[in-house]
């Protein structure tokens, strides 16, 4: 299924930052260079659905995860729209994500179908921005099976491709065998007069779902326990439990994690939820802001949880006086190939740095 999103990286928390876990700090010396911006969230359940009979919209997706015992989950629906550059409308049962990603908050009744571990069914209902009623059923036949046939990482396919690299992954997947969205009263789930937009595949339900990748734009980092942040937000790495472990907990309950040795070199960068991450290892280790004088290639792999390098590539890191460029190359699987990125790193005092990610654009 395709995850299209207009405002992933807000959605998924990286420009919130909280506590730090420890209260030792790096000094500049030995700090490991802080190479991308990240975004990652693991989700239960999603359901994806195309609207054939709707002006406005392609499809229609329904994610869920679940949270403590006698606790609701949190359900997050979104809308994207036929037309380029498929925008999206986002809708979040928790007011306080919702504040801070721009998502329209509403209270959205779920109720979901079938064991645990099998297929399942849903039926979603919500009020969206317009003041229009919705319901969005899924049902899955009684024999229906999950199967990794169809599911694992899936193409961009240029959805959103002006904001991100989208790494959205699926471990298991069902067709449904009937489903209706049903807005004031119509189911544009179905060709209506005048709007008969053709759909590739059924209506379907996938488990174990990871969104992440990497969102152009900028952030700003420091190895610093305090210092000026102008209003702005800083993402803080300090000594982590595990020796050699830089990490920085962001609020929504997300972490970034730097594995380096001892000279500040960074073998892994990962994007934790839990106990659920996003993975970069690098061979040979990216050098320290530091250390680094020339330039420096190195392959990389990316990994979700045990799903092991589901990308691939090669990033070369060069430094230019106070700034250090790294310009990713994906080699694996072929459809990243058409998406080089680069990184910009403005190096500042005391380990503090801004971290520019943005597509590469092909020279002159």
């Amino acid at each position: 299924m395709r995850s299209h999103l207009k405002d992933l990286f807000a959605l998924l928390g990286f420009v919130l930052l909280g506590s730090i876990v420890a209260p030792a700090y790096a000094t500049a010396a030995d700090t490991p260079l802080v190479p991308i911006i990240s975004v990652f969230r693991h989700w239960d359940h999603h359901w994806y659905l195309w609207l054939p009979g709707d002006p406005v919209y392609e499809a229609v997706e329904v994610m869920a995860a679940e949270r403590a015992p006698n606790t609701s989950p949190l359900v997050w629906v979104f809308f994207t729209e036929r037309d380029s550059p498929k925008h999206q409308v986002h809708y979040l049962n928790d007011s306080r994500l919702a504040a801070a990603t721009g998502a329209v908050s509403r209270e959205i009744a779920i109720t979901i179908a079938g064991a645990e571990g099998g297929p399942r069914g849903v039926s979603v209902k919500l009020v969206d921005f317009q003041g229009r009623p919705v319901s969005i059923h899924v049902e899955l036949a009684a024999d229906a099976r999950l199967t990794t046939r169809g599911a694992g990482l899936t193409d961009q396919i240029g959805h959103s491709a002006d904001r991100l690299l989208l790494v959205f992954f699926r471990e298991k997947h069902a067709y449904a065998q009937s489903w209706h969205v049903m807005i004031a009263g119509i189911d544009v789930a179905e060709p209506q007069p005048g709007q008969n937009h053709p759909v590739p595949f059924p209506a379907a339900y996938s488990s174990n779902i990871f969104v992440g990748g990497f969102p152009y734009g900028d952030r700003r980092v420091s190895f610093e326990a305090a210092g000026s942040s102008d209003g702005e937000e800083i993402e803080r790495f300090a000594f982590a439990n595990t020796p050699g472990t830089y990490r920085a907990d962001l609020s929504n309950g997300t972490s970034i994690e730097l594995e380096a040795a001892g000279n500040g070199e960074l073998r892994c960068y990962r994007h934790r939820q839990g106990e659920h991450d996003l993975e970069i290892a690098f061979d040979p280790p990216l050098q320290s802001a530091q250390r680094l004088t020339g330039e420096i290639d190195s392959g990389y792999r990316i990994s979700l949880d045990g799903f092991r390098d589901l990308l691939a590539g090669k990033v070369q890191t060069a430094r230019r006086g106070e700034t250090i460029v790294l310009d990713w190359h994906f080699e694996a699987p072929d459809w990243t190939r058409n998406h080089p990125m680069r990184t910009t790193v403005q190096l500042g005092a005391a380990g503090a740095a801004r971290i520019d990610l943005q597509p590469l654009r092909p020279g002159p």
